[in-house]
């Protein structure tokens, strides 16, 4: 007898107009009940457009939905959700200014039963919080109800958006990129709720590109490539290398990449010694913040050199992004010191530090490239060009031949899936995130990077392809800060490592062989201190 399917979908294409774009090509999907599913393919497959059209965020033009065997038109998010299906997009869309229980039932809130208050719309918070205990403890989320969602882990805002769908009684539940902005144990922990989740009688997919975690997780697996469906496979009857290959297309991925421009590296270019200049030195910084807003920074030094990268991890929460905001001059530090290449820079004169960013000293890839490193509206050329004042506005007017062959370069060698003139908001994940890096890496390297997430949402070969160029940069002498929550991404690339956890510094000492994951972890829990 053959499974019942809670999902199938034929024929699917999504164009976007008037550029001809084929996000979507003949796209076809086949979920069974009570299954976990994951969609997995390079930046740009197809796949989350795919799954928007399913939870009715997008509409196709060509092809057909079938939702338990009943072919029906998913034109709208209420529409999907009257069908049982609910999607947890990459970007939450949490308020902080909520509590947790009212972002989990926002906009069906119980009202308060008396005739006044249901004239009025007021919400009996006592109920509410009692619905979402009752719901968390159904699916087995340890949640506070009553907790602003302000002060919540990255891990604690997903379950929070998970159990919004549920709430709305999903039966099949889409999850976009789930892992991309969790740390290991936050992975492990999502992993072991949607297999409760599934035990339920829910039905998930997965979109993803972390073939590892399929393995894990799932029990079938579609590939797409180019907008396409290459195939459906039983985790049980394929492997990880059969599962790469087939997402890569011919060929190893070794034979894929591209060289990089300045592809010979000398090595003996830059002596590796405490002889290397200082390129940013920072002590005793501390960042205070309203205490419902979590921790932030307390006496935190540290130093970075040319030729050198510093990684720096921590879990969500633990102070990695109060770090960020100060390095990148979003937020001057209560106290503390920074000098950079031999200055001193006092917080009551931080604005001395911003303006090494205006002159092209420092270069940054904020975490959250959606809010910071995106204009959403504007084409990909100008996302690209917007830093490049120098190079493309010489005389006040844009060099329009230059812009333009700059960018088709960039498209070419980062293998971003778009075209100069499109929207950037119309990218998907993957290929924001290559935007840019391209538009950090095609110009001259800065004295000091700052990469945060530099490999977030990226497949296989667009990570290692970041890694190689984040070399590149070192062996030419730049000093780099590596901030990141993937501890894999640290060991591998970092000369010294430093680990946050409560906003204080509890490991700092040189990369080695007797640093590993499972090393790496205890710090991050903080049971460990070797500060």
């Amino acid at each position: 007898m053959l499974p019942m399917l809670a999902v199938r979908m034929q024929g699917i294409c999504r164009r976007y107009y008037p550029r001809g774009v084929h996000a979507n090509d003949g796209a076809s999907l086949e979920v069974e009940k009570g299954s976990i599913h994951a969609i997995v393919g390079e930046n740009g497959a197809g796949k989350t457009t795919l799954m928007k059209i399913l939870a009715g965020l997008d509409l196709p033009d060509e092809g057909s939905i079938e939702i338990e065997g009943r072919l029906v038109k998913i034109e709208s998010p209420s529409k999907a959700q009257a069908l049982g299906i609910g999607m947890v997009q990459q970007h939450f869309l949490i308020f902080d200014e909520l509590s947790a229980a009212e972002n989990i039932f926002f906009g069906i809130e119980p009202i308060r039963n008396n005739k006044i208050s249901r004239l009025a719309g007021i919400v009996d918070s006592q109920e509410l919080n009692t619905r979402a205990q009752q719901l968390a403890t159904e699916y087995g989320f340890a949640i506070d109800p009553s907790a602003p969602a302000a002060s919540l882990s990255i891990g604690a805002r997903q379950q929070i958006e998970i159990l919004r769908q549920l709430a709305r009684h999903a039966k099949i539940l889409i999850l976009d990129e789930p892992s991309s902005v969790l740390t290991e144990q936050e992975t492990r922990v999502l992993f072991e709720k949607l297999s409760d989740i599934r035990r339920l009688g829910h039905t998930i997919i997965l979109v993803t590109h972390k073939i590892h975690e399929v393995m894990q997780i799932a029990d079938r697996v579609t590939i797409m490539r180019q907008g396409r469906t290459i195939g459906t496979y039983d985790i049980s009857a394929t492997t990880l290398q059969k599962l790469t290959s087939l997402i890569m297309g011919e060929g190893s991925i070794e034979e894929k990449q591209e060289p990089i421009e300045k592809s010979q590296i000398d090595k003996s270019k830059i002596e590796r010694s405490q002889k290397n200049p200082l390129v940013l030195g920072v002590d005793g910084m501390t960042v205070r913040r309203p205490r419902y807003y979590g921790i932030g920074l307390s006496d935190i030094s540290f130093e970075v050199h040319a030729g050198e990268i510093l990684g720096i991890c921590a879990l969500s929460g633990n102070g990695l992004d109060d770090l960020e905001n100060a390095l990148a001059a979003f937020q001057s530090p209560s106290f503390g010191t920074f000098i950079f290449d031999g200055h001193h820079i006092e917080p009551h004169n931080y604005r001395r530090y911003q303006s090494l960013f205006q002159k092209g000293l420092i270069a940054y890839l904020p975490s959250d490239r959606i809010k910071r490193g995106l204009a959403s509206s504007l084409s990909v050329r100008d996302n690209f060009i917007a830093l490049s004042r120098h190079d493309f506005f010489p005389k006040g007017w844009i060099l329009e031949n230059a812009a333009q062959q700059a960018i088709l370069d960039a498209i070419r060698s980062f293998e971003i899936n778009a075209l100069p003139d499109q929207p950037a908001g119309e990218l998907s994940g993957g290929n924001i995130q290559k935007l840019a890096i391209a538009r950090l890496f095609s110009r001259d390297f800065p004295k000091l990077f700052i990469l945060c997430e530099p490999t977030w949402s990226l497949d296989i070969r667009s990570a290692e392809q970041t890694c190689r160029r984040i070399r590149l940069a070192k062996e030419e002498g730049t000093a780099i800060l590596l901030l990141s929550s993937n501890i894999d991404e640290i060991l591998e690339l970092s000369d010294h490592i430093m680990v946050l956890s409560r906003g204080r510094r509890v490991l700092y000492q040189k990369n080695s062989s007797l640093l590993n994951r499972a090393i790496i972890g205890e710090y991050l829990l903080g049971n460990r201190i070797h500060g």
